[in-house]
């Protein structure tokens, strides 16, 4: 099995080397999201050609988007 960089180094094969690559650009792109990072420049950060792909990435947490909703929506102003 093929060992590159650091990773090979630390002795982390590749393929285990692509998966946390992948993990720590999913907590980035979600701590960009929560923090007021725009989606779709999030979406060019990671390279990704449909915004789907990117909102898989981001994991929102359900009280954040509430708490936004209840902020921003108009009708959770009434």
């Amino acid at each position: 099995m093929l060992r590159q960089g650091y990773a090979g180094q630390a002795g982390i094969y590749a393929s285990t080397a692509a998966v946390m690559l992948l993990l720590e650009a999913r907590n980035r792109a979600t701590h960009m999201l929560e923090n007021g990072g725009d989606i779709r420049f999030i979406q060019q950060l990671l390279g990704h050609a449909r915004l789907d792909t990117t909102q898989i990435y981001t994991d929102v947490a359900i009280v954040q988007l509430r708490e936004v909703h209840a902020r921003t929506h108009p009708n959770a102003r009434l």
